[in-house]
């Protein structure tokens, strides 16, 4: 049986060398709120100020459009706007309603270069893909 510890010992190393790697770049770019750049302990978080501004949208929804019902209606119903005007793509929706604390992470991705965004919003995703 071969002998596990030179692999052990590989992942030590390879992770002591990546989080020495990591202190500049934690220096020289500080992780910031991903909603109003506030410093914050650890990347793509949202500060104590923000997060309760923060509404994530819930079921019922649109099963196209994605927009949010105030009552349930039943499993797989349109809104209005997906009947009257079908959309060229199967399925869009939000995770969170933007409003009191920043822009949609998607349009601060894609136009004001913030990578940063990637992995909450990855995230978020899944978690709303399980729900």
């Amino acid at each position: 049986m071969a002998d596990p510890m030179p692999k052990i010992k590989t992942v030590a190393i390879r992770s002591a060398a990546l989080k020495a790697l990591a202190l500049p770049t934690r220096i020289l770019f500080p992780p910031v709120c991903a909603g109003c750049r506030r410093h914050v302990s650890q990347p793509g978080v949202l500060c104590g100020a923000c997060w309760p501004k923060l509404r994530l949208l819930e079921r019922p929804w649109c099963a196209v459009m994605g927009t949010p019902f105030a009552h349930d209606i039943g499993e797989g119903f349109l809104s209005a706007e997906a009947i009257a005007d079908p959309p060229p793509f199967e399925r869009a929706r939000a995770a969170v309603v933007y409003s009191g604390c920043r822009p949609p992470d998607g349009a601060r991705l894609k136009y004001q270069d913030r990578t940063d965004l990637a992995p909450w919003m990855a995230r978020r995703g899944r978690a709303d893909r399980r729900g």
